[in-house]
């Protein structure tokens, strides 16, 4: 009977699958993203078994500033195309792009799940001081 409760208490453990927090290299950006968990180079984890925190991809997003505002840059609106500046006064609607996409080289924190069955890249590391 102790043996049955036993197992049965291991089975509970495994089942509930505790996150583990892990530092990670990407080894290849997207689109086929992978990346090596510690020093494990023979078993690189492929872009089916992770997921991604949307800051860490590129992406579009619809925004709307109001006030003092000037912009540089690649500029498009209704009334202007190209390189330049915009400034002025009062609400600025558009589309802003983000490509802020994961590179090769880079350390991530990496959320596993499962087992080891799927992992989250939650965030850049970013390391200061004379190792950086």
């Amino acid at each position: 009977m102790l043996d049955i409760i036993k197992q049965a208490a291991v089975a509970a453990v495994a089942a509930a699958g505790p996150v583990q927090l892990l530092e990670a290299t990407v080894l290849t950006p997207p689109p086929g993203l992978s990346i090596q968990i510690g020093l494990d180079t023979k078993n690189p984890i492929p872009a089916e078994l992770l997921s991604v925190s949307e800051r860490l991809t590129s992406y579009d997003r619809e925004v709307e500033l109001e006030g003092d505002f000037e912009i540089e840059g690649v500029l498009q609106t209704s009334d202007y195309s190209g390189d330049g500046k915009i400034s002025g006064e009062g609400t600025f609607s558009g589309v802003v792009k983000f490509v802020d996409e994961l590179q090769a080289g880079e350390k991530v924190l990496v959320m596993s799940f499962q087992g080891g069955q799927s992992f989250y890249i939650a965030e850049r590391l970013v390391k200061y001081g004379a190792d950086s």
